[in-house]
């Protein structure tokens, strides 16, 4: 799916333990796509926002917003499930290489 669509939606697989199999469409908007991209920086919503040009109560919105359509509670969680439905890059979690002096 193009990345400058108007709603982005994700995809994601259900429980593996369930019985009936359902998939779970969700739409973000083009403020929660942007906010959402920041989410794997850990930066604060302040930072975030400083850097979006908007204010942290709008951050926080967009934030909850983010978490509720994914049906998530941590950040961690929303950035997990937005890598694996592919709307954020897979970030390179090997260890950083060992620099010799």
């Amino acid at each position: 799916m193009a990345r400058d669509l108007w709603f982005r939606t994700i995809t994601s697989q259900p429980n593996t333990r369930s019985k009936k199999a359902t998939r779970k469409t969700v739409s973000l908007t083009p403020a929660e796509t942007r906010v959402l991209s920041l989410l794997p920086t850990y930066r604060t919503l302040a930072a975030i926002g400083t850097e979006l040009d908007i204010g942290r109560p709008t951050v926080k919105t967009h934030v909850e917003n983010i978490y509720k359509k994914l049906g998530v509670t941590k950040r961690a969680e929303a950035v997990e499930l937005a890598e694996t439905a592919g709307l954020l890059p897979a970030r390179d979690r090997s260890p950083p290489p060992n620099r010799a002096a």
